[in-house]
């Protein structure tokens, strides 16, 4: 009985056991099918109908105030290989290196790779496109691009920026407006069978918003040329030039040499020429500054209209400095001191003044203010404050040393003398409600700044005057030359500049002309700078009167 019931026993458990397994086979199976095997055919499904594209939108576009395209979205290709089907020949090689403007040694560097897909080239034209095409080259694929350009080249690069390859703002107004320009991407999501993409969802890209700037590149072209001919042709490092319409204050052009081409930066080795100099170069102005003095003294009380200042032996010491001018000029009333740019007679002007009168009526003029109006960057430049200045320097910097401002400081100072005493913020761009200049303000009476303004006339129209290049036949001209001495390493160069407009009485245009590191016999204010005044007014002039382009 005993091991009857063994037997039995052991039966049982033998056929529980296969009930068992066969349990968990099927268990083990079920999960299988409806688990593992359906996320494996989720995901074979997703990685093969799911195609996802970017459509670029186009960034707007920057425009001269004439509506003149000064920055634009060009369309065109990125150049794919498949290195696993692109064997080229020798002569094609050489013909694609040919096309696309590469270093031969490059493209062979990247064959070596065998396999794998590289992009050969960011942007190509549709020219560029359809020669390689000739070439009946496996392996090319073309994906649709947009590429930034620049029509106008090295001549409004510094006011219009650079954007980097992304096309994103990384300079000047590409930068400073960047949200405004660049638009939203679409997005196609797709169904992708082994043919190709059959259907999908889009969302169209919403481009960019146009941008007018206040330059009118006719004006631009002009500066930029004589400015670089000059630059060559004096030997100076740099240089720069503004014109604006006093009356409104808008820049009609802003330019500066060396320059850059904005649409080809491959071969750029000198970084500084990316720099805006006409708006972070500060330096300190000389004479060019004393009409802001004479205003301050004027205005002070303490000089009568009529004086006479006896500017012999042609020079002065005063606070253990001696200061000369070119030569002995004798007795001079107020506007021979202008026009002869006595720093004598300034120095004899300018010590019995206040420190703080003195200072306060610089600030006004908007020396020691970054020109915050214009957006893009700029520096402030240097104003002492009145309590810390010494005798010496108070002098000193009525004939402008001491003191340090940009170009577009100078500019915007001197619209107050062409604009009948009224200080404006100079503007940049076309749209108003893009920037916030401060409110308009009165600096001079109308009687002080018709004053001074007879003075640069002088300077420029009377015999003697040091402004006198900057004449223009049949046209009155008001300006100041300014000639600053710099020493660096034991080593003498000069900063020669001409501030002025035109016409004197009802100023339509007014000019900043700025040369830097000057180190041969013509450095003056008087002998390089006032000449490029007057031929760039006067070709502007004739442009703006014409209508030419």
């Amino acid at each position: 009985m005993i091991s009857g019931v063994r037997n039995y026993s052991g039966r049982s458990v033998l056929v529980q056991s296969f009930f068992l397994i066969g349990f968990i086979f099927l268990v083990s199976r079920l999960f299988y099918v409806q688990i593992l095997q359906d996320n494996f055919i989720k995901g074979k499904i997703d990685s093969r109908i799911i195609h996802k594209d970017y459509l670029p939108a186009k960034r707007g576009q920057i425009l001269d105030r004439n509506d003149r395209v000064l920055a634009l979205d060009i369309s065109g290709f990125s150049l794919e290989i498949d290195l696993d089907l692109f064997n080229p020949s020798t002569d094609q090689v050489i013909s694609l290196v040919n096309i696309l403007e590469i270093q031969e040694k490059a493209l062979v560097n990247i064959l070596k790779k065998k396999s794998g897909y590289k992009v050969l080239k960011r942007h190509i034209t549709h020219k560029e496109k359809n020669r390689i095409k000739n070439l009946n080259l496996k392996g090319i694929h073309y994906r649709e691009n947009l590429k930034r350009s620049y029509p106008q080249m090295e001549i409004s690069s510094h006011v219009v920026g650079i954007t980097d390859t992304d096309r994103v703002g990384i300079q000047g107004t590409e930068l400073v407006f960047n949200r405004f320009l660049e638009g939203k991407d679409g997005i196609f999501t797709g169904l992708k069978s082994p043919l190709g993409v059959m259907e999908g969802e889009r969302s169209s890209p919403l481009d960019g918003s146009n941008l007018k700037l206040t330059i009118d590149i006719r004006l631009q072209s002009i500066a930029y040329h004589e400015l670089k001919r000059s630059v060559e042709n004096y030997g100076a490092t740099s240089g720069s030039i503004i014109i604006i319409d006093p009356k409104n204050a808008d820049i009609l052009a802003l330019t500066n040499f060396p320059s850059f081409n904005p649409s080809n930066r491959r071969n750029l080795t000198d970084m500084s020429t990316l720099r805006n100099r006409a708006a972070v170069d500060i330096f300190q102005p000389g004479s060019v500054l004393k009409p802001l003095a004479m205003a301050a003294i004027v205005d002070s009380g303490k000089v009568n209209k009529d004086l006479i200042i006896d500017t012999s032996p042609g020079w002065i010491e005063f606070g253990g400095y001696k200061t000369r001018d070119f030569r002995n000029y004798g007795e001079l009333n107020l506007s021979e001191i202008i026009s002869y740019s006595s720093n004598v007679g300034m120095v004899k002007l300018c010590k019995d003044q206040d420190s703080h009168h003195l200072i306060q009526y610089f600030s006004n003029f908007g020396i020691g203010i970054s020109p915050t109006n214009i957006l893009i960057p700029s520096r402030e430049g240097f104003l002492p404050e009145s309590s810390m200045i010494s005798e010496r320097d108070k002098v000193s910097s009525c004939y402008g040393y001491g003191l340090s401002m940009s170009a577009i400081q100078i500019a915007q100072a001197y619209q107050v003398f062409a604009n009948n005493g009224i200080f404006k913020e100079l503007n940049l761009f076309h749209d108003k409600s893009l920037s916030s200049p401060k409110p308009e303000k009165r600096v001079l009476s109308v009687e002080t700044t018709n004053f001074i303004k007879n003075m640069l006339f002088e300077s420029v129209n009377s015999r003697q005057g040091t402004a006198k290049g900057a004449r223009i036949v049949g046209l009155e001209v008001a300006g100041k030359t300014g000639t600053a001495e710099k020493i660096r390493g034991g080593k003498k160069s000069y900063t020669a500049t001409f501030s002025g407009f035109a016409p004197s009485k009802d100023p339509k245009l007014l000019a900043v002309i700025v040369l830097h590191n000057l180190t041969g016999e013509e450095h003056s204010g008087g002998k390089v700078a006032a000449p490029i005044f007057s031929k760039v007014i006067s070709q502007s002039l004739h442009a703006l009167e014409s209508g030419s382009t």
